[in-house]
């Protein structure tokens, strides 16, 4: 895998973008310091998904599917990788908190205030590989760009485009934003997208070992694009805990495979604490603390892995219509 350049991958998906900005409704800046910024808030399906795929470094696949909840008919993405470490833990996971903060006066004294704050995702977290978990991950991109995914209605400035270039060694001329808030089209889609990401991070918390893990497979809906950012924040969670679907193969040794399968039942959201309500209420009653809620939550509903070398194959969790459609606010 160290041959594959995941930023160099998912330029030329950006480049694509930038090619097609008319068609797939992006607004492309160019800073002052050569950095290129891709705001993706009014982007149409296609940009949406492949704001999807920027996240994944190029490793993966997100395709539209639907499904019907009765009567409903409802749009889901389908998303696959056989990269599944590098592509989702290397890249997509939202892991890097990039932070700017300047001196205002205030009261006449001196305060630090922030001006920019949002979590980053995508490759350029492997170029910078800042964060403890890439201990775990022998992966390293030698590319000479840096893409950077941020969940964000404001956009970044030469100030944050120069941070991202300096953290990830590249020149700013070769540091690339794409930007989308929560409550669009594109959010609703990218955060579907990370239904196999969300899975394998849920897998790590529990100890799961990653090297095992081939492939990953996962399905789920798209949430309905919500009136505001904070509002937006619950349906595409509840989209995930309550009918997130999950397939990965691993090849685990035979006389493991029992403890494996049994680590196997703690992963689904419902085995969590906290699980039950849609999540705006349960953030709510823990006074929007993300603390008190318990982390666990956080992952697919089903879980269904398929030992390839055994043949065995198990399915754990539970799919939780109800939640869904309160969660959804479908009548």
């Amino acid at each position: 895998m160290h041959h594959v350049k995941i930023n160099s991958l998912a330029k030329n998906i950006v480049q694509h973008i930038i090619d097609n900005k008319e068609i797939l409704g992006a607004d492309v800046q160019t800073l002052e310091n050569g950095s290129t910024v891709l705001a993706m808030k009014n982007a149409s399906w296609e940009g949406g998904r492949l704001v999807g795929e920027i996240c994944m470094g190029g490793l993966g696949k997100v395709e539209f599917s639907n499904f019907s909840l009765g009567n409903h008919y409802l749009p889901s993405v389908n998303v696959y990788t056989s990269f599944p470490i590098v592509s989702c833990m290397a890249s997509q996971l939202a892991g890097w908190s990039v932070k700017i903060k300047k001196e205002v006066e205030k009261d006449g004294k001196m305060k630090k205030k922030t001006v920019f704050q949002s979590l980053g995702s995508g490759p350029a977290r492997a170029k910078r590989r800042g964060e403890k978990l890439f201990e775990e991950i022998e992966y390293q991109d030698d590319s000479d760009c840096a893409v950077i995914v941020f969940e964000t209605a404001k956009l970044p400035d030469e100030e944050v485009m120069d941070l991202v270039a300096n953290k990830c060694k590249v020149d700013p001329t070769e540091a690339y934003a794409v930007c989308a808030p929560t409550a669009c089209l594109t959010g609703s889609i990218q955060v579907a997208a990370r239904i196999v990401e969300t899975g394998i991070h849920k897998l790590h918390e529990i100890h799961f070992p990653l090297e095992v893990i081939q492939d990953g497979f996962g399905t789920v809906p798209v949430a309905p694009v919500a009136k505001d950012d904070f509002a937006a924040m619950g349906p595409p969670n509840d989209a995930m805990f309550a009918y997130g679907k999950t397939f990965y193969t691993i090849k685990a040794d035979k006389e493991k495979e029992a403890e494996l399968f049994e680590l196997l039942k703690k992963a689904p959201a419902s085995t969590s604490s906290s699980y039950g309500q849609p999540f705006n209420v349960i953030f709510k009653e823990a006074e929007y603390d993300f603390y008190k809620i318990d982390p666990g939550l956080f992952a697919p509903a089903i879980y269904t892995v398929n030992n390839l070398k055994t043949g065995h194959t198990i399915t754990v969790g539970k799919l939780d219509e109800r939640l869904l459609k309160e969660s959804f606010g479908i009548q």
